[in-house]
């Protein structure tokens, strides 16, 4: 009976953690979180990360509710142990959820999880929000993932489950699953996982695992698209299965301007013209160059093109200008006939005037070579016939005309 006011005490005392942010507590308290249902429907707790950090690395401070422990920014590289697998086997998809390791975790007892702080970092999502059909591409700039029956079972009807992630051309992607609890390896004459989360990007894979994660696997992906599978043999297993988060690298394509087009796209550079008797409003050009800078946004603005003879009608350029322009945009169209007039003459034209030397070549040969085989072949007989003739036979008959080779 003396313990329970303490139970009491320790309870009211654990903070509430509403969504979107960091929870640290210390090791002898309990985590407690709680999303809201929201406008849209159910949310669900998503923990991304859950470290363990020692003593050395740990701050107490009384906000006015007792002494509660943190880790300074600069200390958060000092990762002691990861508990990730038993908070997602806990509190991963509820919406409310109480956290504590001495009841939650197999090996509490260790001394790696005394004097300790819990640092996690968790989301409240929408249950909508989780893209999670098979078959299907998502196409966006971030997004969440999630298997079907998450977090009571997942199923394996289909067998083969595939979402496809798609980010803008010139971008990379960073995926990162935060849960995975799949069938394990279990049988002596198994040799590879019989459910499996395979990652690919074209023909490469780039991940197949099985069984539980207790940190967050990160994949990161060369081109804009890559291939989540989940393989299942069973209809209906008892284990999790996986959430994945998904982040574009680069910056995303911007938006083609009106009266413009995109010329070319690469990870770093963006380029972009108005068409002819247009320009950019600002610099009063038809070109604009745009640099992907590594906060991932673009070094300048994209505003739509403006017509000349309005941007002269307004007064926002003189005649001149105006005349200038307008011949400057003529000769850009004219540039652009005579660039492909000169890939058509640098390039076509010599190729074709290769092709028929070579071919000329080639029939040359042939003929050298089937006239010298007939001046054998003639030179031959007329020796044949010389000799018959100087030695005749009863049966021979002689061509009284001379042999002429």
């Amino acid at each position: 009976m003396a313990s329970q006011p303490l139970v009491l005490l320790l309870l009211a005392s654990s903070p509430l953690f509403t969504g979107g942010e960091v929870a640290e507590v210390c090791s002898e308290e309990e985590l407690s979180f709680a999303c809201d249902g929201g406008s849209q429907g159910r949310q669900e707790l998503v923990i991304k990360e859950a470290w363990l950090y020692g003593a050395a690395y740990m701050t107490k401070e009384d906000l006015g509710q007792g002494e509660q422990c943190h880790v300074q920014s600069y200390n958060l590289q000092y990762k002691k142990g990861s508990f990730l697998q038993y908070i997602n086997k806990k509190c991963g998809g509820q919406t409310e959820c109480k956290f504590n390791i001495q009841s939650d975790v197999p090996s509490a007892h260790e001394d790696v999880w005394k004097n300790t702080v819990l640092w996690t970092v968790y989301h409240c999502v929408q249950k909508s929000d989780f893209h999670r059909v098979c078959g299907t591409e998502k196409h966006a700039q971030s997004g969440w993932m999630q298997s079907i029956g998450y977090p009571q079972y997942y199923l394996g009807e289909p067998g083969v489950c595939t979402v496809t992630i798609r980010v803008d051309e010139g971008q990379h992607i960073q995926l990162t699953i935060t849960d995975l609890s799949l069938r394990d390896i279990i049988q002596p004459n198994e040799e590879s996982c019989r459910d499996s989360v395979t990652v690919t990007e074209g023909s490469k894979q780039l991940l197949q695992k099985c069984g539980e994660t207790n940190k967050p696997l990160k994949i990161k992906s060369e081109g804009p698209e890559l291939n989540v599978t989940l393989t299942a043999t069973s209809n209906v297993y008892p284990k999790r299965g996986y959430i994945g988060y998904f982040q574009a690298i680069g910056c995303e394509t911007p938006a083609t301007p009106v009266d413009g087009y995109m010329a070319y796209r690469n990870a770093t550079h963006a380029e972009y013209w108005c068409c002819v008797r247009h320009v950019f409003p600002d610099t009063h050009a038809r070109r604009r160059l745009l640099k992907c800078n590594r906060a991932h946004t673009w070094n300048d603005t994209l505003p739509d093109c403006a017509d000349l003879e309005e941007l002269f009608q307004d007064g926002n350029i003189t005649e001149t200008q105006y005349q200038n322009m307008v011949n400057g945009s003529s000769g850009y169209a004219m540039a652009e006939m005579l660039r492909q007039a000169h890939l058509v003459y640098d390039l076509v034209v010599p190729t074709v005037i290769m092709s028929v030397l070579v071919l000329g070549n080639v029939a040359i040969v042939f003929l050298i070579i089937y006239c010298r085989r007939g001046v054998i072949e003639e030179g031959a007989n007329c020796e044949e016939l010389e000799s018959i003739k100087a030695n005749p036979e009863p049966t021979d008959v002689v061509d009284s005309k001379p042999c002429e080779v």
